[in-house]
């Protein structure tokens, strides 16, 4: 049994209430302590966050418009910063387009991350396939010093000028990070950004990432303590990663084999290895040129077949001594590995570069990628050349590509709808006579919101690998490259349907002779994850969000009614500063009215449900849209997601019955399309407890949710995609 209460309407004309759980009967000396309990809680917690507040700059107020990247990214220079650590050392902050130059300034918030750190095997014989992992692979990592993606977020105590300085945080660290230049254990490299955090943040333009650069870059984070806005815009990484190996052409040498997994930059034959986790090698190709690092990069030397970490292996040629056989380059990994380089000319050796590894071990295997722990894509592998075919000339065409950089977004609401893109490179193609070069992986995003993911289009793509075209010069077919690996994307709820981390497709030989992909592979596909729990974050991602008192929007639907009529419903908990909602319509998802406006209960029921009838007039249109305006007791405000509504025809309906369920439950789905659904029932701290995939018909459909007794009582949320949206019933287990 309910008690409705009939709360009094606010200038807007429409009906509303708010229907609560009957209060059970109780002494009123009990009613009077347990307030008293509550009044001394909020206090103590109020205290708390103001504490919090004053620890680190967490804007309170205000809507900031973003038409450019603001982080600032220094160069860790201390060799070893240990676990526990409250100090750090930094070098003068990148510079270059997109690099920002705001110092770090007391209470900032700032991210560390260790961009490099892997060993790979290095087998005494320069021909085994033992290279890298040790499996026999010819590519991969080891388990030991794996220190790459390890993440978490800290807060300045001091302030640091652009020229770098020393660095000390608020606590101690809960990684170890490591800075050494190229040595007998490979290349280690971590950065410290300063984040980008405002109260509400409205995207004004294209967001991206600066490209990395060696020691700086490749990524974008960006936290809104209250609410994200992506205002149909864009922040974008793609190509920001780890670079492609730089094509040399090279006329050949004797004494080399073409089985060799590694061998030095100074070798006059093969191709070189491309950038990752486990170093830089000596000659990478990036921006359409060839640069030269000077140092080697990585041990037994950067060029070969071989492919360290997950960079793609360049080619060794089949024929060293002319260097003419012109393999293919490997592509580059992340989520998924990269493929291999095709095969040498007119040789048909298989001695294209390995595809660089996903971010795992293989002896043993452990998977190193999550929502806490990730990597920029993988760079691909150069193609061996001797006739300096393409454009640019001079062998530089047959470079690998450059892989995806990273995107972190923070928040604690997301509104408008947006895409970030972390795609890998797709390789050279404008090559002749000569190997391609590896596409390179797709890179790695983050996004953690209570709600509004929906809105968000992600990509992660791998890049595809470098085709070339030897029938212009009357020639049979040479090596392309392979495609690069698809990247990772971590997001706590749905995206957008079409979001993807697909891998990138092989290149293709034409020639005089046929045209395929001539031994080359395709990569692999990456790592989607649209589910995790909050304990899988980086450490202290939300510092600034959990000082926000927010009210918790269970469940927020409209449905047509009649003519005229639509039916707003929403359901709360943890009203602890609600002050009001504010219901607000909109006929192109763009300039919202408000239509309706009720008061927050103030009761101390856990579960609050409320309602209003739009009475609408004068609207231009078969589909209006609705969301939410939560408001608090000092003013800030959030938005709910935007749900639409279809006038004048059935909209996608779902109820539930029984409710409260004791071992089962039916779910009815009216739907006036016929498709797929996937439904999801996820428990009160977001936790997926079952899924299931289901059918759906035009009119009624009925899913059976069966074998439900064991579960512990408590709410639940049945969760039902379909048709691209997104659904959600309350229900309670009793």
């Amino acid at each position: 049994m309910k008690n409705v209460y009939i709360q009094s309407v606010n200038p807007y004309g429409n009906f509303l209430k708010e229907t609560t759980p009957k209060p059970v009967a109780a002494p009123i000396a009990r009613v009077s302590r347990l307030r008293g309990s509550m009044v001394v809680m909020m206090g103590i917690f109020l205290l708390l966050n103001t504490v919090a507040l004053k620890a680190q700059n967490c804007p309170t107020i205000g809507t900031t418009v973003v038409s450019a990247n603001e982080n600032t990214y220094y160069p860790g220079t201390q060799a070893s910063v240990s676990a526990g650590a409250t100090s750090i050392t930094l070098g003068p902050i990148g510079s270059g387009a997109n690099f920002g130059n705001t110092p770090i300034a007391t209470g900032d918030i700032l991210l560390i991350v260790q961009m490099q750190g892997a060993q790979f095997f290095l087998p005494a014989t320069v021909t085994l396939a033992t290279y890298g992992s040790n499996t026999g692979s010819g590519n991969g990592m080891l388990t030991t010093n794996l220190m790459a993606g390890n993440m978490e977020f800290i807060v300045a105590t001091n302030a640091v000028p652009v020229g770098g300085g020393t660095l000390n945080i608020l606590s101690g660290l809960t990684y170890n990070y490591a800075y050494a230049p190229y040595g007998t254990t490979g290349q280690y490299t971590y950065q410290v950004i300063r984040v980008s955090t405002h109260f509400n943040i409205q995207l004004g333009a294209t967001i991206t990432a600066p490209n990395w650069n060696g020691s700086t870059g490749g990524l974008v984070v960006m936290s809104a303590v209250n609410q994200f806005d992506f205002n149909g815009k864009t922040i974008t990484a793609t190509g920001a990663g780890f670079r492609g190996g730089g094509g040399r052409s090279l006329n050949g040498q004797a004494g080399l084999n073409k089985n060799d997994f590694y061998g030095p930059s100074t070798n006059n034959a093969d191709a070189s290895k491309a950038e990752g986790i486990a170093g830089t090698p000596r000659y990478i190709y990036f921006g359409g040129a060839l640069i030269d690092n000077v140092q080697e990069g990585y041990p037994g030397g950067s060029y070969c077949r071989g492919a360290p970490g997950n960079a793609g292996g360049g080619a060794t040629d089949s024929d060293p001594v002319s260097n003419d056989q012109n393999a293919g380059g490997g592509g580059g990994g992340n989520g998924g590995a990269g493929g291999g380089g095709g095969n040498g000319w007119f040789s048909f050796g298989t001695t294209g570069g390995r595809g660089g590894s996903s971010f795992q071990t293989l002896g043993p295997t452990i998977k190193y990628y999550s929502p806490g722990r990730l990597i920029m894509g993988g760079g691909g592998g150069a193609g061996t050349t001797n006739n300096a075919s393409g454009t640019p000339g001079g062998g530089v065409a047959s470079g690998g590509a450059t892989g995806g950089g990273m995107v972190i977004i923070n928040s604690s609401t997301i509104i408008g709808t947006g895409t970030i893109n972390a795609d890998g490179n797709t390789g050279n193609s404008s090559v002749t006579v000569d190997g391609s070069g590896g596409g390179g992986a797709g890179g790695s995003i983050l996004i953690y919101a209570n709600s509004g993911q929906n809105g968000i289009f992600a990509t992660a793509n791998g890049g595809n690998g470098g085709s070339n075209n030897p029938a212009l010069s009357g020639a049979t077919q040479h090596g392309p490259g392979g495609g690069g690996g698809g990247g990772v994307i971590f997001s706590n709820a749905a995206l957008n349907i079409a979001s993807s981390v697909s891998q990138g497709l092989t290149g293709i030989s034409t020639g005089t002779s046929g045209t395929n992909s001539f031994g080359a592979t395709d990569g692999f596909v990456g790592v989607l994850t649209t589910t995790f729990p909050f304990s899988q974050l980086p450490p202290n991602m939300q510092i600034c969000q959990a000082v926000v008192l927010p009210v918790t929007i269970l469940d927020f639907s409209a449905s047509y009614v009649s003519a005229n009529n639509v039916k707003v419903a929403w359901t709360t908990t943890n009203e602890i500063n609600a002050s009001y909602f504010e219901v607000e319509r909109s006929t192109d998802q763009a300039n919202f009215i408000a239509v309706g406006q009720v008061n927050a209960s103030g009761s101390f029921n856990p579960i609050h449900s409320y309602s209003i009838n739009d009475q609408l007039y004068n609207i231009n249109g078969n589909t209006v849209y609705y969301r939410l305006r939560i408001v608090d007791m000092d003013g800030k405000y959030s938005y709910s997601k935007v749900v639409p509504v279809k006038l004048g025809q059935p909209e996608n309906m779902l109820s539930v019955y029984p409710n409260p369920v004791d071992n089962y439950v039916i779910v009815n789905l009216f739907s006036d399309n016929a498709g797929n659904g996937v439904l999801r029932l996820i428990d009160n701290s977001g936790r997926q407890i079952l899924t299931k995939s289901f059918g759906v018909s035009n009119g009624n459909n009925s899913i059976l949710v069966d074998q439900l007794g064991n579960l512990p009582k408590g709410i639940y949320i049945i969760q039902i995609m379909f048709n691209n949206n997104l659904y959600n019933q309350k229900v309670i287990k009793k």
